[in-house]
């Protein structure tokens, strides 16, 4: 049996990554789908994100409590991995759609 801590830090994870994925390619492939549209799209990973390295930290205080072996501990790892991945690539996305107002202002 898994630990479903474990597993829902996985998903949000995934599901981070994919949002983040899916905005650029929306905002890529599809004409009506700009930068400023897909943005929202930032917030919402940003916050699966947070969720996800959240869990994975609190599997990981679990083991350490634990007298035994729970099971669940090299998912929480993987899920820590992509957790951080999608938290970096979160901040970098705000950060340059940040930027890009501020330009879009300062060039009207």
């Amino acid at each position: 049996m898994g630990n479903s801590k474990a597993a829902w830090a996985l998903i949000t994870a995934l599901l981070a990554l994919a949002v983040l994925v899916g905005a650029a390619a929306a905002a890529r492939l599809m004409s009506q789908v700009g930068l400023i549209e897909a943005g929202p799209a930032v917030p919402l990973a940003l916050v699966l994100a947070l969720v996800s390295v959240s869990l994975a930290r609190r599997v990981r205080f679990d083991q350490q409590r634990a007298l035994e072996r729970l099971p669940g501990a090299r998912l929480a790892a993987v899920a820590r991995v992509f957790g951080t991945l999608a938290l970096i690539v979160a901040l970098t996305a705000a950060l340059a759609l940040a930027v890009f107002a501020v330009l879009s202002l300062a060039l009207d």
